[in-house]
């Protein structure tokens, strides 16, 4: 393992060279036309300040999850969480579910499945530290539809930018129902990825003495699997087919340009069936977002609503109560044959006294034959990139 590790930062280095090269470049372009280029700040009407209500119930998910916050500028972007609220949800019959809030602006209740009856109807209350109350209309809990067939097929794409042409993997899911059920779909993705180190840690410098430190085990932080929430929204609908049937709905895209698919990759996929208002609000946070990523994009769309203040119905209130059903698969994707997964670039290079021994510290060293290797901390300790070393429980 350790020799096949040697030709492995052979290349690094040589690749690290010429990243130093190209730096250089990079550095003189900016000195040359740094005094050319000034910023430009864009004159924005500032928008007022806006509660904002995100919550859902999902049947098939016991924990239920409310957040609120205050919009902010588009200038000075930040998260303003709403503190201190009474949240609840209310069903059709004047049974209460009550939220408690365990971070700044989130607030969570654990609803048993029996609780969540499909066709019942159920609306989300809040009355906020300062006295303002904000309801939103009874929405009808939507029968769950299972996930038909999820897969991915091999795609090339082409860098908008450089033109290289690269390769991924496209996902993709097929929609087979009766009529009966709902024609409006929505999908949440989270991935996770297997991924590792440069290296095994041999040990490590702390100090200007350098007396070596022995890890307890050298493989302890060599192997890492990472899992987050895919951004984006999915969502598709059946309504002008003559049937509520529908194949190839695109899905995420992973790139050979990432590690992601380098050893095996996950994807968890839940299925919302959703009524058609949840959907138009959905759709159009997804047209905002996508037509808000430049400065002469149009003006991002207000979306709909169904929370207001009680007593205030002038008032304008960001955000969506939705109910659902949810579905959901695991697919597991192992070494894909045919692509070229590029590594994760990380610079190694050889260890010398000249050039170490001042620090900084603390330095990670590899010895192999003989001859010592040593790079940033992230190149042989995994869970500085994100990572956990902890196995997950559905992985083979």
């Amino acid at each position: 393992m350790l020799r096949k590790l040697v030709k492995h930062i052979e290349i690094k280095e040589k690749y690290s060279h010429k990243s130093k090269r190209g730096y250089l470049v990079l550095a003189v372009l900016f000195v040359l036309t740094g005094a050319c280029i000034g910023p430009f700040e864009a004159e924005i009407d500032e928008e007022p300040v806006l509660i904002s209500i995100e919550g859902s119930i999902i049947k098939g998910s016991l924990r239920q999850t409310v957040v609120i916050s205050k919009s902010t500028s588009l200038a000075n972007p930040h998260n303003l969480p709403v503190r201190g609220c009474d949240v609840s949800v209310i069903d059709e019959f004047d049974k209460q579910f009550n939220y408690t809030e365990i971070e700044n602006g989130s607030y969570l209740c654990d609803i048993a499945d029996e609780d969540l009856v499909v066709d019942r109807k159920y609306k989300l209350r809040i009355t906020t530290a300062d006295g303002d109350m904000y309801e939103s209309r009874f929405e009808r809990l939507v029968g769950g539809v299972d996930i038909d067939t999820v897969y991915y097929i091999i795609e090339d794409r082409v860098d908008a930018i450089s033109g290289e042409e690269y390769s991924g993997i496209q996902f993709y899911v097929d929609i087979q129902a009766p009529d009966s059920t709902s024609k409006y779909f929505r999908w949440k993705l989270d991935e996770t990825y297997e991924f590792n180190s440069v290296g095994p840690i041999s040990y490590f410098y702390y100090e200007m003495g350098q007396v070596p430190v022995y890890p307890d085990d050298m493989w302890g932080v060599f192997r890492c699997w990472k899992s987050e929430e895919i951004q984006g929204e999915f969502l598709s609908s059946t309504i002008n087919l003559e049937n509520n049937e529908k194949k190839m709905i695109p899905l995420n895209y992973v790139s050979t340009l990432t590690e992601r698919l380098r050893i095996k990759y996950s994807l968890y996929i839940n299925q919302y069936a959703i009524d058609e208002e949840a959907y138009k609000y959905f759709e159009l946070n997804k047209i905002a977002s996508e037509e808000g990523g430049g400065l002469y994009t149009r003006q991002p769309r207000q979306p709909l609503t169904n929370m207001q203040n009680v007593n205030d119905s002038t008032e304008r209130v960001l955000g969506y109560f939705w109910v659902s059903s949810r579905s959901y698969v695991r697919m597991m994707v192992p070494q894909v044959p045919g692509l070229d997964v590029k590594p994760n670039f990380c610079a190694v290079e050889p260890w010398n006294y000249d050039d170490h021994g001042e620090g900084p510290f603390s330095q990670y060293i590899l010895e192999i034959d003989g001859v010592r290797y040593t790079g940033a901390s992230y190149c042989f300790d995994c869970t500085k990139r994100g990572g956990s070393t902890k196995r997950p429980s559905y992985w083979d």
